[in-house]
């Protein structure tokens, strides 16, 4: 998505939409120099409202100029703005980012204006390319570059004025236009302009979001034009605690892409072509492998993913027009890196060798939330993965992902949208949402406080996590030496568990069930309360929960808006306390009322129970669904007060009956429970 920044706060900062239509032009890495072209029109007028008093800048005028034409698109950005206080001295670090595999940038001013003087600083100062590849430290090869300059002698109570023209045409998607364009959101006094133009002959769609007014192309010659200009706008109110799409602001996109079928057909060759791999390629040595092992289509997939995954590492290319072109499956194979295209593709060939259909489909990782009241604009999507079908069950398959070794443990997709793309077209399809279904963490404890209260008791402790954040932990721990790996894990047990005092720590990892297990067994005192005469009680660690926060807007905002929730999130929590002899005064009982009851979108369950002195308590808390309605956050408010937000207890009471334990619920699990599999304590009754 190609989003205009506008002004922030102090700082100045261009940048450039993405390269979209027409051939590569040569790559020109340096700087230009000119007089904006004869297109451009005068900046708008400065505005009269009064500046805050607190203010560290005030912006006259921000404008951006877009111009679409058969040989590319021109963006002209400029802005004048007064320095009002020292923090606001940094919009003197003027810089300019463009990719020259896709275009030019071109300055045409620079000036320092004071007491209404002007000072050209580009006649005694030139911009710099200070860093080629911003992103390399994150695995990213874009092409991009960026030049900046130090404007010199720039004081409180100057203005800066300055204007630059992006051109540019990429290489891959032909002629298309397709753009998201944003005006600022925030309460700054100013005039902010945005207008685009294109040949009159050329189909192009507009939209805006609802909070702008509807603006009607004027033609002007050859070309149309709309122009959407704010004058000292107030702040867009945002709602809170909505989905994304309920807080699209000030939003302008344009396409001349007319379906997404337009799309998907369009893109769709790119894959299918890049996906070919030629006679005798090395590749075909290890589909030939994969296909030997096993006839079973599960087995051939998992295989297929796990050597995409594994043994071809993540970069991002997107040098050369890469932005949407992949490169090909024998390529990605023989350089051993390649990005989510070069990944899917590589992917691709693999499975349809092996006689696994399969097709690319271009998704958002940030969920995409909306993406279905967008115009079709390929855009909108920043990730490419592939849907396979084995028999009747689909599965979405990430190559740039780590650990996804077996199809029945790979995490449901978070993206809300799809564009499969097929050589007919496809159109937009929804994904429906489906929460884990294993929990991302379990933390199981066991402490064993037999040998009385006033002892030191075992506990014993693992957490079972899964997901990528697990992942990148195994991989931070397998880097480590012995030593500082152990140091790094009772690092990580003190935090979790201040009471205890470490002393033996692993780690491993399951592959089976892409699961992280780090342990612990060490000992500390429990935080027993009461003494001998009143009795003994402890609060069960892992065994109450935190009520709901209430969800409330403020009466200016939309009040009709769905919550979005922490889908998808799923934890676990299992305790075992193993408690001292009760004594001929007493016997144990415990506080941790049954729970199985669904709040707002969110799964609660509590189950205990005690024998002997063996207690026991398993809880999960688990989001079922990515928002819930207005009207669902109102019944959630009236449940709140009855919320059991009670800390679970375990405690002796006197005993009159001469009985040891008040055994009125059955154990949720034993010792010898598997926290790994699908079907654990973990699970609701009717999961």
């Amino acid at each position: 998505m190609k989003i205009w920044i506008g002004l922030l706060p102090f700082v100045a900062v261009v940048v450039p939409a993405a390269a979209k239509s027409g051939s590569s032009p040569p790559i020109a890495p340096d700087i230009r120099y000119a007089a904006a072209a004869a297109w451009v029109k005068p900046p708008p007028s400065p505005t009269t409202a009064p500046t805050p008093p607190e203010a560290p800048v005030r912006v006259a005028y921000f404008d951006t100029q877009e111009r679409i034409t058969a040989s590319g698109e021109d963006v002209f950005t400029a802005y004048r703005m007064k320095i009002l206080k020292p923090e606001a001295l940094p919009a003197g670090n003027v810089s300019v980012t463009w990719n020259p595999s896709a275009g030019q940038a071109t300055v045409h001013y620079l000036r320092i204006l004071r007491d209404g003087v002007p000072t050209d600083v580009l006649k005694t100062a030139r911009f710099r390319i200070i860093q080629r590849e911003n992103g390399l430290e994150q695995s990213i090869l874009d092409g991009m570059l960026t030049a900046t300059l130090q404007t010199p002698g720039l004081a409180v109570g100057d203005e800066i004025e300055f204007a630059v023209t992006i051109h540019q045409r990429d290489p891959t998607l032909g002629d298309h236009a397709f753009g998201v364009r944003q005006l600022p959101v925030q309460g700054t006094p100013g005039a902010f302009r945005l207008s685009v133009a294109w040949p009159a002959t050329r189909g192009l769609m507009l939209k805006t979001s609802k909070d702008l007014a509807v603006v009607a192309p004027v033609t002007t010659g050859a070309e149309k034009a709309v122009v959407y200009e704010l004058r000292d706008p107030v702040g867009a109110i945002a709602t809170e605690g909505a989905p994304p799409r309920m807080d699209v602001r000030r939003l302008i996109e344009y396409s001349d892409f007319t379906t997404w079928r337009d799309v998907s057909r369009t893109v769709a060759p790119l894959y299918t072509k890049a996906s070919q791999i030629a006679p005798g390629s090395p590749l075909g040595a290890e589909i030939a492998k994969i296909a030997a092992a096993s006839s079973d289509p599960v087995a051939r997939t998992e295989a297929a993913l796990k050597l995409v995954q594994e043994r071809v590492r993540y970069v991002y290319v997107g040098l050369n027009g890469g932005n949407y072109t992949p490169a090909t499956a024998d390529e990605t194979w023989q350089r051993r890196f390649g990005d989510c295209k070069g990944k899917t593709v590589l992917l691709l060939a693999v499975l349809r060798e092996l006689g696994i259909a399969a097709e690319p489909a271009l998704v958002a990782s940030n969920g995409g939330d909306g993406t279905n009241e967008h115009l079709p604009n390929p855009g909108l999507f920043d990730h490419v993965l592939v849907r396979a079908r084995v028999g009747a069950a689909s599965y979405w398959l990430d190559g740039t992902r780590m650990g996804d070794s077996y199809l029945d443990v790979v995490s449901p997709p978070i993206f809300r949208w799809a564009l499969p793309l097929t050589a007919a077209g496809s159109d937009l399809e929804a994904v429906p949402a489906r929460p884990f279904s294993l929990p991302q963490l379990v933390a199981i404890v066991d402490v064993d406080a037999s040998s009385g209260f006033d002892k030191p008791a075992v506990a014993k402790v693992q957490h079972v996590l899964r997901g990528n954040e697990a992942y990148q932990i195994r991989t931070q721990l397998g880097a480590m030496s012995a030593e500082d790996g152990n140091r790094a894990l009772k690092a990580y047990w003190r935090q979790q568990f201040d009471w205890v005092e470490a002393g033996e720590v692993t780690w491993r990892y399951d592959e089976r069930h892409a699961a992280l297990v780090l342990s612990m067994r060490g000992e500390g005192k429990p935080e027993w309360t009461g003494d001998a005469l009143k009795g003994h009680s402890l609060v069960v660690y892992g065994a109450g929960f935190v009520p709901p926060d209430k969800l409330v807007r403020p009466k200016e905002q939309d009040q009709t808006a769905p919550w979005a929730t922490e889908f998808p999130r799923y934890r676990c929590w299992a305790t075992t306390i193993r408690l001292p002899a009760p004594g001929a005064k007493w016997y144990w009982t415990y506080a941790a009322t049954p729970v199985d009851r669904t709040l707002g979108g969110v799964a609660y369950f509590r189950a205990s129970g005690i024998r002997g002195t063996v207690l026991r308590t398993v809880m999960s808390r688990e989001v079922l669904v990515p928002e819930i309605s207005a009207a669902e956050a109102t019944s959630v408010n009236t449940q709140i007060a009855g919320f059991d937000n009670n800390m679970s207890t375990v405690s002796q009471e006197a005993n009159k009956n001469g009985v040891m334990t008040a055994e009125r619920d059955p154990l949720p699990f034993g010792d010898t429970a598997d926290w790994l599999g699908l079907q654990t304590a973990c699970a609701r009754p009717g999961r």
